[in-house]
Formats: structure tokens, C-alpha cells, sequence
């Protein structure tokens, strides 16, 4: 019983921050268009912000949540002239985030898997 109890706490327990901070590498793909940017998160209490930026765009700032272990964040873009939504929905799982793309109003959807990247060296 006590194993149980802990087990339900441990998965109800909100992410630490440096668990979701930081830059990731994502890849995948939408609708069969390969995806392969890097995003730089920040998680303070629920809320998550930051950016991300694909292989040719300047970053787009991120905004997202955390809630009930699930990890949600997106960015605006533009896609032949067309105002879109990118939107991640996923879990942390050990060292990386995977789940799944959704883009509106396309409504075309894929998976993805993020892995963090070295953060870089702090300089004395």
C-alpha cells in the first residue's frame, strides 16, 4: 500500500524546472515533412516560455504549459504566406520529450522526439 501511495505521488509530482529548461534538438515529422529545429525552454512553476527555431527561420517565442504530467508548448509560423500554429504535446521520458505535432488550421499532425543539447560553457 505505501509502495502504491508513493508511486501515484511520484507521477502526480509536478517537472522540476531543470528537468524541462534548457535547449533541445527536435526532429520529426508533419504530415511527411521532415522537422528539425532547436527550441530553448523555460519552465517557471506551470508555465513554459522560450523559443524555437527551425533550420532556415529566426526563432518564434514558445509559450505552453505542464499539467498533469504532460508537457504542451507552441509557436507561431507562417507557411506559404499562411499564418500557422505549431503546437507539441508530449511526456518526458528520462533525458528526452516525445509526443506528437499538431498544425492549425492545417490540421496535419506527426510525431516528434526532442534530446537536450550541451548547454555551452560558461567563460571566467
Amino acid at each position: 500500500m505505501l509502495l502504491t501511495l508513493s508511486l501515484l505521488a511520484a507521477l502526480n509530482a509536478p517537472l522540476a524546472a531543470d528537468s524541462v529548461s534548457g535547449p533541445w534538438r527536435v526532429k520529426g515529422e508533419v504530415g511527411g515533412t521532415p522537422l528539425n529545429s532547436r527550441c530553448t525552454l523555460v519552465l517557471a512553476g506551470t508555465t513554459i516560455s522560450g523559443s524555437c527555431a527551425g533550420e532556415q527561420g529566426a526563432p518564434k517565442a514558445v509559450t505552453g504549459d505542464v499539467k498533469d504530467g504532460k508537457i504542451t508548448f507552441q509557436h507561431g509560423g507562417d507557411y506559404q504566406g499562411q499564418a500557422i500554429t505549431v503546437i507539441y504535446s508530449g511526456t518526458l521520458e528520462s533525458a528526452a520529450l516525445k509526443g506528437t505535432i499538431t498544425v492549425k488550421p492545417f490540421d496535419v499532425s506527426g510525431e516528434f522526439a526532442a534530446t537536450r543539447e550541451p548547454q555551452p560553457a560558461h567563460k571566467k
